[in-house]
């Protein structure tokens, strides 16, 4: 699920919770502070996977952080979340199943039992 509002916001928010400025910020990332000044202000794509797990780090963010991050980051850079291509790249159960849920949502118009079998199956990848 996308979450609401946008990546920049997200950083700004947890950057200030942290009580880091700006500038130091930039400085752990690597960049400078007008080009990350404008990343979080959503003048610039969010930066790659591999500087978002960075942040990770710097903010100590929780998995649930972590998803969201990832998923307004990616969708600011109109991209399939950028913790996903490599795993379905790699799997053809994945590919599979994700075509079978488009045709039947997509082209079948079946989207209601589309999302009740991935409700299901996320309940069942949670049984320990």
């Amino acid at each position: 699920m996308i979450s609401s509002g946008k990546f920049g916001e997200f950083i700004t928010a947890k950057r200030k919770a942290k009580a880091i400025s700006l500038r130091k910020l930039a400085e752990l990332m690597d960049f400078s502070p007008a080009y990350w000044s404008d990343i979080e202000k959503g003048r610039r794509n969010p930066p790659n996977y591999n500087k978002l797990e960075e942040i990770t780090k710097i903010f100590a963010l929780s998995e649930a952080e972590i998803n969201q991050m990832i998923d307004l980051a990616s969708n600011d850079r109109n991209e399939i979340p950028m913790d996903l291509p490599e795993y379905i790249k790699n799997s053809e159960l994945v590919r599979q199943a994700l075509r079978k849920a488009r045709q039947k949502s997509v082209i079948e118009g079946k989207s209601e039992l589309v999302d009740q079998a991935w409700r299901d199956f996320l309940r069942a990848l949670d049984v320990r």
